[in-house]
């Protein structure tokens, strides 16, 4: 038969093993919170920058039939996907300043390298994704858009004239909870002739895209 001191021992063993295990658990909450945002953050992230390519890509489409780039830069066209609202609300009650997002492209950039400073960027696009493309379910919200600016090395020194077939575009993307991805890319004119007596076919292409946010 066990002692009152053996007895008493094993029921301090087995009060220490007990708070051991309230003190795990206790610490795995937030460690299992904490995972759940960092994935959901993750998620948003990725998300948005798909939406972003999503918005550049449909913005090139739509320029493909321009027969002159100069009406983007000077701002007298207006693309089908364009929103209410120069400064939108998000669902969160975050308003996003449209115009005021181009101010600082302009005098700052975007990215570590400042991409896309000095540009004279004009709107070309903005408004819900989920009007502009259908989304699958859970996917957003996100508020997209894109400017234009005429290409840095088109050497005609005239910043709302485009004389290369060549742009840059930057679009971004802001969704839940302050989420907000961006990407630059440029985007070339491009002429395919064929056998006659087809015409020659006007196409417009993104040649290359880095992200900047």
């Amino acid at each position: 038969m066990a002692s009152h001191g053996e007895r008493g021992a094993a029921l301090v063993v087995a009060l220490l093993l007990g708070l051991l295990l309230v003190a795990l658990t206790a610490a795995l909450v937030p460690l299992s919170t904490i995972e759940t945002e960092v994935a959901a953050n993750h998620r948003r992230s990725v998300e948005g920058l798909y939406a972003a390519e999503a918005a550049a890509a449909l913005a090139a489409a739509e320029l493909g039939g321009l027969p002159d780039w100069s009406v983007v830069l000077d701002g007298s066209f207006r693309s089908a996907h364009w929103g209410a609202s120069l400064a939108p609300t998000m669902p969160d009650g975050r308003t996003v300043d449209l115009a005021a997002v181009a101010g600082l492209l302009r005098a700052r950039g975007a990215g570590g390298d400042d991409a896309g400073r000095g540009l004279a960027w004009t709107l070309l696009a903005h408004g819900d994704l989920a009007s502009w493309v259908g989304l699958p379910p859970g996917f957003g919200p996100w508020l997209v858009a894109v400017w234009a600016a005429d290409d840095p090395t088109d050497a005609d020194g005239a910043p709302l004239v485009d004389s290369n077939g060549t742009l840059v575009l930057h679009a971004a993307a802001y969704g839940p909870r302050g989420a907000s991805r961006a990407l630059q890319a440029t985007l070339v004119r491009q002429v395919l002739t064929p056998p006659p007596p087809a015409p020659p076919v006007v196409r417009s292409r993104l040649i290359s895209q880095r992200v900047v946010r």
